[in-house]
């Protein structure tokens, strides 16, 4: 097969590869791949909406307070304060771009209130937001004529020197090189290394894999968040049941109709994520089943919350009259690969955004509505400053000529024929309840090590084809190395333990590297 040159590689279809592709098309050749449809992403599951600070009576200011009381001392600060102080010019170009959120009579933007919000930031467009910003995004995309590469995935990332021009992909004609200036990896969460998830099906960590290999530092990979509410069915993945639901007058109850939250926090249903969480296994281990009670939205449900009300109505419940059965699940990944405030990684030439990253902005919990805000600003980040390096490198690809020779060697080791994924394999059944079970919502060293252990055999036993599996193995591996190094408990890390938040762990952020590339 002909190798494949562009300026730019976007690994992942998301709003954070999105945003970066949609900001870098003016200045050069843009190729975004997905592994399956684009829009098959985490980021179109999205529901409850995206943070801002809009409103009357809200500041920037506000928003990054909140952020960094719910990331429980982690979070960078500076970087929150670009989140919070870009949030704003965001939602104003998403609505230039064509996005339309839902208003008041008035016509301002409505706002929702969502867990560890000290008030009503939250922009929505139903509870499809993450669908209707994703439209917006490649609908002007397609006028910027950036190449789309679906059912292509990403199985090595060319690094010589120090320095990434690329990677290896595998469609359904083989494997071959994409050769680029620079590449970003927006490859989204890791969800589906947990039996329960609300994750994509796609979201299996791979951007982790592909940086760790090439050489890249990866932060924070013991921090993952469980939300509170997914529909309680035997799907995967699991339906979410957005946290607006609760901040629009939902409670949480046990089968008696008795609400449990005011007992846990002062703000009860809209505490931070990882304290709910908890609570609702609290009052599981008591011998209790696990509601959330709608019933006073009333008839207001199906028009605030329409795709939500109609999977609650598939299962033969009204969510005006009966209580609605509902799990934690894993849901977001705050570590990841860690980036400067610009998306840049220690390997030249290779970015990463989205939720595949550690910014910093985060911490140890990630407040509600903050994931799409980060994908767009920091995809947009990355965007600016491939632009002044764009400008600055040539554009016929003089600085590979005489790199082809080695840079197809490093790629050699790549198997011809991959085994496809099958997530009801009994041994990623297996993998997946580990995960949930021992280094999931409540953790400690016995049941961590032990998981190790088992996650070694099963890697042992794989077939060097079985690409995939493989990499869900090593990323199971690297979260659980992550979490036994933390020897307290902190936001979405939980340890028995070690069950309080100790204060000489507040300025350490772990992290790993496989090696210097």
């Amino acid at each position: 097969m002909q190798d494949i040159k562009t300026d730019v590689l976007v690994v992942g279809s998301g709003i954070a590869g999105l945003s970066a592709a949609l900001g870098v098309a003016p200045y050069g050749k843009v190729i975004v791949i997905a592994k399956d449809r684009p829009d098959i992403c985490n980021s179109t599951l999205a529901q409850g909406g995206i943070a801002a600070a809009v409103g009357k009576g809200d500041s920037p200011e506000k928003h990054t307070q909140d952020t960094l009381i719910a990331g429980v001392g982690i979070c960078q600060e500076k970087i929150v304060e670009i989140l919070t102080h870009e949030a704003p010019k965001v939602i104003g170009q998403l609505v230039e771009l064509g996005t339309c959120f839902d208003r008041t009579n008035s016509g301002e933007l409505a706002l929702g209130r969502e867990g560890a919000h000290s008030l009503a930031r939250v922009i929505h467009r139903g509870d499809d937001t993450g669908a209707a910003i994703w439209e917006t995004l490649f609908q002007n995309l397609q006028q910027q004529k950036v190449q789309f590469l679906p059912e292509t995935r990403a199985e090595k990332l060319i690094v010589h020197e120090g320095h990434c021009y690329g990677a290896v992909v595998r469609t359904s004609e083989g494997v071959q090189p994409i050769y680029a200036k620079s590449v970003i990896l927006a490859t989204g969460g890791i969800g589906e290394i947990y039996g329960r998830t609300t994750n994509s099906l796609l979201s299996t960590g791979e951007g982790l894999a592909l940086a760790w290999k090439a050489g890249a530092i990866l932060s924070d990979l013991e921090f993952v968040q469980f939300h509170p509410t997914a529909l309680l069915t035997n799907e995967n993945p699991l339906f979410l049941i957005s946290e607006a639901v609760r901040g629009e007058g939902a409670v949480l109850v046990t089968e008696e109709e008795e609400r449990f939250m005011p007992h846990y926090h002062p703000r009860a249903d809209l505490a931070p994520r990882d304290v709910v969480t908890r609570a609702i296994v609290a009052e599981q281990q008591k011998g209790h089943h696990v509601y959330l009670n709608a019933k006073v939205l009333a008839d207001g449900f199906e028009h605030r919350f329409p795709n939500i009300y109609a999977k609650i109505q598939s299962l033969g419940l009204d969510p005006r009259k009966d209580l609605i059965p509902i799990t934690p699940a894993a849901h977001f990944f705050m570590g990841g690969i860690k980036t400067d405030s610009d998306g840049r990684t220690n390997i030249e030439g290779l970015y990463a955004c989205g939720e595949c990253a550690n910014t910093g902005v985060h911490g140890a919990n990630r407040l509600a509505s903050n994931s799409l805000l980060e994908g767009l600003v920091f995809g947009k980040r990355i965007a600016q400053a491939l632009a002044k390096s764009l400008r600055e490198k040539t554009s016929d690809f003089e600085y590979l000529k005489g790199l082809a020779e080695s840079l197809d060697s490093l790629h050699s080791d790549i198997p011809a024929a991959a085994k496809a994924l099958d997530l009801k394999d009994a041994r990623i059944l297996t993998l997946q309840n580990l995960m949930w079970s021992n280094v999931g919502i409540i953790r400690d060293k016995g049941g961590m090590t032990n998981t190790y252990q088992e996650l070694c055999q099963l890697e042992a036993e794989a077939d060097p084809s079985e690409v995939e599996f493989l990499n869900m193995i090593l990323v199971a591996k690297l979260i659980t190395s992550s979490s036994l190094r933390r020897l307290e408990s902190r936001g979405s890390h939980y340890r028995l333990d070690y069950p309080e938040v100790d204060p000489a762990w507040q300025p350490t952020h772990l992290s790993l590297r496989r090696y210097s590339a």
